[in-house]
Formats: structure tokens, C-alpha cells, sequence
């Protein structure tokens, strides 16, 4: 009777531990398998987020020549949704002058050009200051836009107010 005990008991002891390895490898399976959802969860939210992606055109306004001492800019809202912000910053180029920037019809200042809200393939216009040197630096302003919850940034390059605009 003890030699049966013993076997059953060895026989429950290699069960339990099949048991324990078995349970542990469909753990770390789930784990793995919550990891790869969430994962695609993610990579979908980026997908949509990225596909609202505001699509601004900031194109210059009229030609300038070297007497004007301001080149007006247009930006234009081309989708894919309305914006409840977008702001303009001056530029900041390697020669490290400051230009300011100003939404049209508004004094110069240290600030951003807030052009406020910009519905779906609405237009505003800013104006740059840029002296009346017949020289002048590539500018890019940065523009940051904002749609309900989110945010998004970068850096335009603008035409240059010497060149007139380009046709690109």
C-alpha cells in the first residue's frame, strides 16, 4: 500500500508541475497576444490620427520688390477638417534676425500671428517683416494647428519675398 501511495502521489506531483508549465505558457501566450492588440490598437489610432493631418498651402501674396519692407502670405485650410486653431511663428533663420510676423490687418509684436480658426478651405493671410535689404535668408515659419483634442506641428518653408512666388 505504500509503494501504491507513493506512485499515486508522484503521479498528482507530475501532473501538478504539466499542470503549472501548461498554465504558464497560455499566461505568457495571452500576455503576448494582449501585447500584439494593443499594439494594433495603437497603430490604428496613429493610422487615424495621421490621416487628420491638417494639409495647409502657404503661398505669398502678390510680388514684392526691394523697397517693401513686409511680404503678405496666404495660408489655405485644403482638409481634412476644420481647425479650431492654427498660429504662425516667426521665423528664425541662420542670419538670426528677428522677423515678425503679424495676422493681416494687426501691429507687429514679439507674438505668434494667431489666425484663428480656419474652416475647411477657408483662407487667412499674415505678414512678414523682412526689411528692405534686396538680400534676405530662406524663411520658415512654424505652424502649429489644433482640431478639438489634437495638436500637430512642423515647419513651412515660405516663398521668398525677393524671388516672388514659386511654382511648385
Amino acid at each position: 500500500m505504500n509503494v501504491a501511495a507513493l506512485v499515486v502521489a508522484v503521479l498528482a506531483l507530475v501532473v501538478s508541475i504539466l499542470s503549472a508549465v501548461y498554465t504558464r505558457r497560455s499566461a505568457h501566450a495571452a500576455d503576448r497576444s494582449a501585447g500584439a492588440a494593443e499594439q494594433s490598437a495603437a497603430a490604428a489610432v496613429a493610422a487615424e490620427r495621421r490621416d487628420r493631418t491638417p494639409k495647409l498651402v502657404v503661398t505669398m501674396v502678390g510680388p514684392t520688390n526691394e523697397r517693401d519692407n513686409t511680404a503678405m502670405y496666404m495660408v489655405r485650410n485644403d482638409g481634412p477638417q476644420d481647425l479650431d486653431s492654427v498660429v504662425v511663428h516667426r521665423p528664425e533663420p541662420e542670419d538670426r534676425v528677428t522677423y515678425p510676423v503679424a495676422t493681416e490687418g494687426e501691429d507687429f509684436s514679439p507674438e505668434p500671428a494667431e489666425l484663428g480658426p480656419l474652416a475647411l478651405g477657408e483662407e487667412r493671410r499674415f505678414v512678414l517683416a523682412v526689411g528692405s535689404t534686396p538680400s534676405l535668408p530662406t524663411f520658415r515659419v512654424r505652424i502649429v494647428c489644433r482640431a478639438g483634442d489634437d495638436d500637430w506641428e512642423w515647419s513651412e518653408p515660405l516663398d521668398s519675398p525677393r524671388s516672388g512666388p514659386s511654382l511648385w
